[in-house]
């Protein structure tokens, strides 16, 4: 599954035969099933709200009244300029989408999994969508954050060319089930480059199955001489680490991402690795977190 949920191009074979080729397991709960098809009316949403940029577009959140106060488990729509329109039906659980000028399939599935559907985990509330790189390391999820440009997309690159299954290269969705934070695979797409409004290639070695987050790595750039080192974090430095590295920031969401972040920070170690900015350098630093994780 896509973000813990199957999706079904209905008017567009080709995004539906791609996806069926990762032969994805069939679920018979039908809250898991998202259907995407091509708008055929909709009355409109009473406001557009904040123009905004994403993905070097600019775009707008739709929604009946204000956006920061009128957000549930109800409708929802994105408008990308000059690409789409999507909007969320949240009783039949259906994304609808609208063509714009430059609109194309490959630009439909990267809006819809990149960002509108993480977005609508978030504002449902159930998942956190969380913006870090993830593999698998001996059967579990091991996440990393960083800044913009600050190397998780790389580092994830060298643990897959490595071996180990993606469980996220963008962003993961992180559900609490008991004790236990279980991440949830996102999307077998990976880009370890840098171009907006792309996926990336198709990822065969991809995590198929949510399991309980085993460690964070916040990553810390450094001098290309440094140290590889490994620090763990405690305390309100590991409540900031988990909150910054949310992927969803809204203001009127503020409760609950502190809460989640504050009852994660409980659970899931966190720790804060030095990367010289050397790419000679990436086996020390992937050989420091194999052998860390080993002490946990």
């Amino acid at each position: 599954m896509i973000h813990a949920h199957h999706f079904f191009f209905t008017d567009l074979p080709g995004l539906q035969e791609e996806y069926e080729a990762f032969g994805f397991a069939r679920v018979e709960d039908e809250s898991q099933a998202v259907i995407v098809r091509e708008l055929e009316w909709h009355a409109g949403f009473e406001r557009r709200n904040g123009l905004r940029s994403m993905s070097g577009r600019l775009c707008y959140y739709l929604s009946d009244g204000d956006f920061g106060t009128s957000r549930g488990r109800g409708d929802w729509g994105l408008e990308v300029q000059e690409v789409l329109s999507l909007v969320w039906d949240a009783e039949h659980r259906n994304i609808s989408y609208g063509k714009g000028p430059r609109f194309t399939p490959e630009l439909l599935r990267f809006w819809i999994w990149h960002t509108f559907f993480p977005i609508t985990l978030a504002l449902e509330g159930e998942y956190m969508p969380m913006h870090v790189g993830a593999v698998e390391i001996d059967g579990a999820p091991v996440l990393f954050s960083a800044a913009s440009f600050g190397g998780k997309s790389t580092l994830t690159d060298h643990f897959l060319q490595k071996g180990h299954a993606l469980y996220s290269d963008d962003t993961l969705p992180i559900k609490r089930v008991g004790d236990d934070y279980l991440a949830y695979p996102s999307f077998p797409y990976h880009r370890p480059y840098r171009r907006p409004e792309t996926l990336g290639e198709p990822f065969g070695n991809f995590a198929r199955q949510p399991a309980p987050v085993r460690a964070i790595f916040e990553l810390i750039p450094a001098a290309p001489d440094a140290a590889v080192t490994v620090t763990p974090v405690r305390g309100v430095e590991r409540f900031n680490i988990l909150h910054q590295s949310q992927f969803v920031r809204f203001a009127f969401l503020k409760h609950r991402r502190y809460a989640f972040a504050l009852e994660m920070a409980k659970v899931v170690p966190v720790f804060q690795l030095t990367v010289p900015w050397d790419l000679k350098r990436l086996d020390e630093v992937y050989e420091a977190v194999r052998r860390h994780l080993e002490t946990l």
